[in-house]
């Protein structure tokens, strides 16, 4: 339950600002603790012990707010039971009123349960010594003493906490703050219970009604029952009789709040039928006919009742359920991270469409020009060949630009006959400009380098934009915590008796984790069918993660996938070599995703060994991130054309992609070698035509991509080019078309007779995966 506490904001801001005069504040403050002196002061429990009055005074502190609430308690006492009752209670009001202004100053004062074990001390002694005059009562001495004295210690702990006026920052002691509001108002109710209308109805218990039915109706059953247990209790206290009200009210809070959502004459129609009902059920102990009147009043007075009134009134009394601020926060999130994939994809069209290229000095013109520049400048000739007869040198140059351009370089016989018997420094000029034609061929490669690299450059920033995109859907998806899953876990683990936290939540695709922190988790674990028994507690067939890496103190489990897997790896080196330039792996993503790599480095040996390794690598971390598999292969793509020249490296990329909830299957290549797939009697085969990774160099080129569904009963077949060297396939289509369940056997197999056909001339893998029901 929460009490909002800020309803006293403004009132302190205003006081803080110097708007109210403290002077008014004052006598408003000395006046509310006196009254409420009073008012506990004339609750009784059992019909004649009253702890309330002095464990008012106790909480009241030793300043003017205590003398004021021992001054009504005091009146209280006097007023509601007389002189010679009341006597016992004013001595210890004042007793404990002496012991704070005592111990005011000292720290002790300021720990937490010094006044409530005081005024459980006082409440003790001044019992046991006014029981020498105290006549017998049918109920024992000692329990009635040991009652006061435990509620003195609780009326003044849970006062206080009801009369702080600082807002409280936790949930705790949110939740605290409420539940002591609820007692104390229970204990002034106790008082209201002795004052009865027309003999009939108690204005205390129609009060503690009218509150039983607003927590019913606006915070629902529990919160109705749970409010009618501590109300109906009070008053059964005050009533020293059977514990008829707590019966009855809780069970009028907790029938009538199923009705709460359905208008409030059907809540009040059953909550006068509950009413009824708990009087029945209790007749033949006592007959509790003003239990009726007070309920049909309190209906009839709740039909009347703002509807303002009432939704401020359930604030106070009903439970606050938990926000969504967790799902509020992943969609800030999600728009955060939209927002920075947009700026990015809108960078990668600002480049693209705006970088211009520079000068172009490339003309082949140029040579001619720059030679001359280089070797005519000193010539006596100059203004002849250039000025005079410049025609007839263009056209020269001209002439021989054709012959230049197919052979590589110029030769002098390239030059008409009038130019070479003309020019004095032919040989030098010749020399200038097969310089010049070099420098222009290794300007235009640079040119190309440049131009792909920028492009790849440019690409990443729309691959970067997609995987943003793709985390920011995610983040802003419906799918979120599971509430009803995760509390039945938390109450299995109560059932335990484990301490500990359970998180219940579904991904963006909609498969659903379970994560329990505890450091009680043998409890579960020791059960051997203890995922079943999970599985049956949240709805949804659980397993643990392919790759657990939980702690002794946390336990993750996943939604089942429907489908399961065999996979079979064989491998075999080129002959002569130490190590494989081949790299395969496989592994589950939490999506529930088997994906199965094999990478063929270009070449044999070491080197070949290290870029298939790189290659594996870094696809793996991007598919285990959860990054699209078409955009992580362009991202390495791009990897690997920026790799410097002096490490040039290329390797082709063979991934399998198989969803194992649905079987959608997905094939990516970069320069593999075929693979194949055998669903019933047809065997499929499935070739790309790019080229390995760190060769495409066009602008955002993607991997072959194909797209099928594999059911329970296929296989599939992954190999290296050294496994299918050539088109002929017709013996490995043989080897699928008989039936085997072993997939170890069936790659082995597989490398036999390739081995057998083409002889180890290059690095082999293969591997096979076939799809099955999980059992």
């Amino acid at each position: 339950m929460s009490l909002a506490s800020q309803g006293r904001l403004p009132g302190l801001k205003a006081l803080a600002a110097g708007k109210v005069d403290r002077r008014f504040l004052m006598a408003g403050r000395c006046g509310i603790y006196m009254g409420l002196g009073f008012t506990m002061s004339c609750a009784r429990i059992l019909e004649t012990g009253a702890p309330f009055g002095m464990a008012m005074v106790a909480c009241s502190g030793p300043g003017l707010s205590g003398v004021f609430s021992l001054l009504g308690a005091s009146l209280g006492y006097l007023i509601s039971g007389g002189m010679e009752w009341g006597i016992r209670y004013i001595a210890a009001s004042v007793l404990i009123y002496t012991i704070a202004f005592v111990f005011h100053e000292l720290s002790i004062y300021k720990q937490r349960f010094f006044m409530p074990s005081a005024s459980a001390a006082v409440m003790a002694l001044t019992g046991f010594l006014g029981s020498f005059y105290i006549p017998q009562r049918s109920i024992p001495l000692a329990a009635e003493l040991f009652l006061e004295t435990a509620l003195a210690f609780g009326g003044c702990y849970f006062f206080k906490e009801a009369l702080l006026l600082k807002p409280q920052n936790t949930e705790s002691a949110e939740l605290l703050h409420s539940i002591s509001c609820i007692i104390m108002a229970s204990c002034a109710l106790m008082a209201f219970a002795r004052i009865e209308l027309f003999g009939v109805v108690s204005l205390g218990r129609f009060m503690a009604l009218l509150l039983v039915m607003t927590s019913a109706m606006k915070g629902g059953p529990l919160t109705g029952a749970a409010v009618g247990t501590v109300l109906g209790l009070a008053m059964d206290i005050g009533h020293a009789g059977t514990p008829f009200y707590t019966m009855s009210y809780a069970f009028c809070g907790l029938l009538s709040g199923v009705f709460g959502k359905n208008g409030r004459l059907i809540f009040i129609l059953s909550f006068i039928l509950s009413g009824a009902l708990s009087v029945v059920a209790a007749w033949n102990t006592e007959i509790y006919i003003s239990a009726l009147f007070e309920v049909f009043c309190a209906s009839v007075v709740f039909m009347l009742l703002p509807a303002q009134f009432l939704n401020h009134l359930g604030l106070m009394l009903a439970y606050m359920e938990r926000g969504k601020g967790e799902s509020g926060l992943r969609r800030f999130v999600s728009k955060r991270v939209q927002s920075l994939s947009d700026a990015y994809g809108e960078l990668f069209e600002i480049l693209r469409k705006n970088i211009t290229e520079p000068y172009n000095d490339e003309n082949i013109a140029r040579v001619f020009d720059r030679a001359a520049d280089e070797v005519c400048v000193g010539c006596k000739n100059k203004n002849l060949c250039w000025n005079a007869e410049y025609v007839d040198t263009l056209s020269a140059m001209n002439d021989a630009t054709q012959a230049m351009i197919k052979n590589g370089s110029l030769l002098a016989t390239d030059l008409p006959d009038f130019f070479r018997s003309r020019c004095i420094s032919l040989p030098a000029f010749v020399t200038a400009v097969n310089g010049e034609l070099r420098g222009l061929s290794y300007r235009r490669q640079l040119r190309v380098k440049l131009s792909e690299n920028r492009s790849v450059a440019w690409g990443q920033y729309a691959d970067i934009s997609q995987v943003l995109n793709k985390l920011a859907l995610e983040l802003g998806s419906i799918n979120g915590s599971d509430p009803l899953a995760e509390r039945r876990l938390i109450r299995y683990l109560k059932e335990l008796e484990i301490d500990g936290e359970a998180a219940v939540y579904r991904d963006g695709g909609g498969r659903l984790h379970a994560v329990i922190e505890s450091s009680g988790l043998n409890a579960i674990t020791k059960n051997e069918n203890y995922l079943e028994k999970l599985s049956s507690i949240v709805g949804v067939r659980l397993c643990r993660p392919y790759e657990a890496q939980d702690g002794e103190s946390r336990l993750t489990l996943l939604e089942a996938e429907p489908l399961a897997v065999s996979v079979g790896i064989a491998a075999l080196k080129k002959k002569g070599e130490k190590v494989s330039g081949d790299k395969g792996s496989y592994f589950k993503t939490d999506a529930g995703v088997l994906c199965v790599l094999l990478s063929d480095g270009m070449g044999c040996g070491d080197d070949a060994a290290k870029d298939s390794a790189q290659v594996v690598s870094i696809l793996e971390k991007f598919l285990r991130s959860g990054v699209d598999p078409a955009v992580a292969m362009k991202i390495l793509n791009s990897v690997m054309l920026l790799r410097s020249t002096d490490s040039w490296g290329f390797a082709t990329v063979d991934l399998m992609c198989v969803d194992l909830f649905s079987g959608e299957t997905c094939f990516y290549k970069y320069g593999a070698a075929p693979s194949y797939v055998k669903n019933g009697k047809n065997i499929r085969r499935i070739k790309g035509e790019t080229l390995a990774v760190g060769l495409s160099a066009a602008e955002g080129i993607a991997p072959d991509i194909v797209r099928m569904k594999l059911r329970p009963g296929c296989t599939a077949v992954i190999a290296s080019d050294g496994v299918i060297a050539d088109s002929d396939d017709a013996w490995l289509k043989e080897i699928l078309s008989d039936d085997c369940d072993d997939m170890k056997s069936l790659a082995k197999e597989v490398i036999s007779k390739a081995e057998s056909f083409y002889g180890a001339e290059d690095d082999m893998t293969v591997v096979t995966v076939r799809v099955e029901e999980r059992a």
